[in-house]
């Protein structure tokens, strides 16, 4: 697109009626130009003068008119345009020279009927060119011809097609040079015809014809083919998925479990006969509707928010309809890692086990294990932190110990076992508790923002940075405590830096020239083994030197089973108060918990208590809600020898029986057998009791 600016011809300085006519005529030859804007002496605009109104007064008879003033040659009232006009909106003024002014008044050159005519045939020229460009890329043969039958146009798709040159076919007769391809028929008729086709020797070709209209007459005709291999090559390929997609089609109809497979944003696209069965419901009232408008016959609507958010499958107990469903969520990625659908599995596993004993046990037990808690709230002085055991009160031991001095202190331990915690906790009791307690996580940080979030940066530091610049944490965290949790991730380019800020006590911010002094304990965390890294040049030596003052191993939750009861109920106590609802634990639940490793710790078993409160239908969580891993555990057997037939639930308690008592008579304290089995003492306790209110009923019978 060209504007008036981009071709009139600049003025300087307008002509004044001091001006002579000669003066202005001298004007216009030095500037090679047609004409020239006069104003007058409080500089309002006149007119133009021109080369013919000014030659008519210079050459005229009166010599002395060359020294009048060209007020007298103007033209009043030319063709006035703005600077921002498109060349072809200027073209429809009628003038021969016409003045070009700003918006303000300003006027900023000329601009003649001929100087615009040459720009627009430029501009012509260059579109012409740039849509032969476009013609000759195209991937599909191009023929145009014009209202006589002439060739004008022919890409090079058309060349490779029909095997004719381009300077052989463009300015011939189309039917001295292709077969009939039905153009000179699109000449007469003045009709588009689409789909085509046509035989040139063993090739097969579609073609399009659209005529070229022009004032309401015909003035060409535009043919457009392609190679219909290409065409049947799709069709094959479309055949194929169809075919695919019909087998796919049977393998979900025929499944035993109900299948639900939605898009990303939630929209159900396809469900099964037997998920149809499962929920009551019709798959034509399902499918195009959002999962969350269909909660009444969806069992787990919310399985599809938590698979987007995990970007893994997740897995679900739900209870509805007197049934207890296990449903699990999948998700499906596209080529670039996206989320694009979710596959839902429910499969139907109704248990009849919920009796009323059980319930008013659990009960009872949760009672018990509520005023253990409650005594032991009141025995540790730790804040949130719950601990039981002898291993973690060594570690709040040292803690209280650590906590008066600035000593920097390095946490170690595995993801999820509580070094956040540990981290506030040193803070609350030390004396920077008035201060701020910051904790930036350095492997979550993309390298290149870490150093200017941490040290900060001055004004102008860099593209994108703020004009007044920016404090980093070292200086939000003066007088108080940073945690810089995930220090093994740090990276090894900026270590230098931050043992210059834990020996120095200053640091220079991104940009700055002049150190700034900082007052700030640093306390850090990692899970990795840092003095391997160090063999591997990943880490300072001096820096882990510096960090490792006073070292605090965290034990993993596997190594402390005395604070995972603690820990169950107090997590069910924080999310019932959250959610408004109500949940208890099943004896066989809270023996699971007992049972597994916790890979994830203390946040794996906070994550998990929420997600059965948050699933469960009923107010009792039940073993089988559980995820496999956790039922496997549960579900561990040693050899044993049977040699007659018994009700399975009485087999059971006789091995139970044998087995503690036999441990009980080895090591004669509930402590070691429950080593020895491997289970929590407690449970040895319940099983020892519930032996003996057996062996009473029994004797009370006889």
């Amino acid at each position: 697109m060209i504007w008036v600016e981009e071709v009139m011809t600049q003025i300087p300085v307008c002509l004044s009626e001091a001006d002579s006519c000669l003066e202005a005529l001298h004007r216009l030859i030095e500037a090679d130009s047609s004409g020239w804007p006069v104003v007058d002496k409080t500089g309002k605009f006149m007119g133009i003068v021109t080369l013919e109104t000014l030659a008519g007064r210079v050459i005229g008879k009166d010599r002395s008119a060359g020294e009048l003033s060209c007020l007298e040659a103007v033209e009043r009232n030319p063709v006035v345009m703005k600077p921002s006009l498109r060349l072809g909106e200027a073209w429809a003024y009628q003038f021969d020279l016409a003045v070009v002014i700003e918006e303000d008044g300003q006027i900023v050159g000329v601009l003649s009927r001929a100087d615009l005519a040459g720009a627009l045939y430029h501009e012509a020229e260059f579109q012409i060119k740039e849509l032969e460009g476009v013609l000759s890329s195209a991937h599909n043969g191009i023929v145009v011809i014009n209202s006589d039958g002439m060739i004008t146009s022919f890409n090079g798709a058309a060349e490779q097609f029909t095997r004719v040159s381009r300077e052989r076919a463009v300015g011939r007769h189309v039917l001295d040079v292709l077969v009939p391809l039905g153009l000179m028929e699109t000449l007469e008729t003045g009709k588009s015809e689409y789909s085509q086709k046509f035989r040139v020797g063993r090739g097969t070709y579609i073609m399009n014809r659209d005529p070229v209209i022009q004032d309401g007459r015909i003035t060409g005709a535009v043919g457009v083919f392609q190679d219909i291999s290409e065409i049947e090559s799709v069709s094959q390929e479309l055949a194929t998925v169809k075919e695919l997609n019909s087998e796919l089609d049977s393998i979900i109809q025929s499944s035993s479990d109900g299948l639900i497979v939605t898009d990303s944003a939630g929209i159900v696209l396809r469900v099964n006969q037997t998920f149809e069965r499962m929920c009551l419901g019709n798959a034509q009232d399902l499918i195009g509707r959002g999962i969350q408008e269909i909660e009444e016959v969806i069992y787990a609507h919310s399985l599809v928010d938590m698979v987007l958010q995990s970007g893994q499958p997740v897995t679900i107990m739900e209870n509805k309809h007197n049934h207890s469903m296990l449903v699990t969520g999948s998700p499906v990625f596209d080529e670039e890692g996206k989320p694009l659908r979710v596959v839902i599995n429910l499969r139907d596993m109704t248990s009849l086990n919920q009796l009323r004993q059980e319930l008013i046990d659990a009960k009872c037990l949760s009672e018990k294990y509520h005023q253990e808690l409650s005594e032991l709230r009141n025995r540790q002085g730790n804040g949130e932190m719950i601990c039981t055991g002898p291993e973690m009160e060594r570690v709040f031991e040292l803690i209280r110990r650590v906590a008066k001095v600035d000593s920097t202190v390095l946490l170690f331990g595995e993801s999820g076992v509580g070094k956040e915690g540990i981290g506030k906790l040193l803070h609350t009791q030390s004396n920077r508790a008035k201060g701020p307690f910051i904790k930036i996580n350095c492997g979550a940080i993309p390298e290149n923002l870490l150093e200017s979030e941490l040290f900060g940066y001055e004004s102008g530091a860099f593209t994108g940075a703020r004009r007044e610049g920016k404090i980093g944490m070292f200086e939000l965290a003066h007088n108080g405590t940073l945690l810089l949790d995930e220090i093994g991730d740090f990276p090894l380019n900026l270590q230098p830096k931050l043992l210059r800020v834990l020996q120095e006590r200053e640091l220079v911010p991104v940009g700055g020239t002049k150190p700034r002094q900082v007052n700030v304990r640093i306390i850090a965390a990692t899970n990795q083994n840092l003095e391997e890294m160090i063999k591997a040049g990943q880490f300072r030596e001096d820096l882990f030197f510096r960090l490792n003052v006073v070292p605090i191993v965290i034990p993993p939750l596997r190594q402390r089973r005395g604070d995972i009861i603690p820990l169950l109920y107090h997590f069910r106590d924080e999310f019932s108060k959250k959610y408004n609802f109500q949940r208890e634990f099943s004896p066989e639940v809270i023996e699971a918990f007992l049972e597994y490793d916790w890979p994830g710790n203390v946040r794996e078993l906070e994550n998990m208590v929420e997600r059965l409160m948050v699933v469960s239908a009923g107010e009792l969580i039940q073993v089988s809600q559980l995820p496999m891993p956790f039922q496997r555990s549960t579900s561990k057997l040693g050899g044993v020898s049977v040699n007659s037939l018994m009700p399975l639930k009485e087999a059971i308690n006789e091995v139970e029986r044998q087995l503690i008592e036999k441990a009980m008579e080895k090591y004669g304290s509930t402590y070691k057998v429950a080593a020895a089995l491997g289970v929590n003492q407690s449970t040895i306790v319940r099983r020892m009791a519930r032996f003996r209110r057996a062996d009473a009923e029994s004797l009370v019978r006889y």
